[in-house]
């Protein structure tokens, strides 16, 4: 089932936007980030508490605190229907330019792709 906030991106046959996925990896809470929640966010664990908890030394327990919570962006997953390579999936270029703007609009840092053999 499709996320209704990706409901607004063109979908045809072949592709549709089914979700965001974070990059390069997804940010990773750790226990540091639940306690200052807790404490200090009634227990809240939203974008301020993250954002407080790593002024007070919480990282990203993926990459360690390579990178900040702002650094960790997000891409439009797209769901592809069709057996072979990605890169001869035909119109997928097209596609991707159709829903360019949208995407830039929201702030999405580029593109993912799960296939989906038909």
């Amino acid at each position: 089932m499709i996320n209704e906030k990706y409901e607004k991106y063109l979908h045809t046959e072949m592709y549709r936007v089914i979700d965001s996925i974070g990059v390069p990896h997804p940010y990773c809470i750790t226990p540091k980030h639940v306690a200052v929640a807790a404490d200090q966010f009634g227990g809240m664990l939203g974008e301020p508490a993250i954002i407080e908890a790593e002024k007070q030394g919480a990282v990203c327990c993926i990459c360690k605190g390579k990178l900040s919570y702002k650094q960790h962006e997000q891409a439009l997953l797209i769901e592809v229907k069709f057996n072979g390579e990605l890169k001869d999936a035909p119109n997928l270029k097209e596609y991707l330019l159709s829903i360019k703007d949208m995407a830039t609009e929201g702030k999405f840092a580029g593109f993912a792709f799960k296939q989906v053999t038909v």
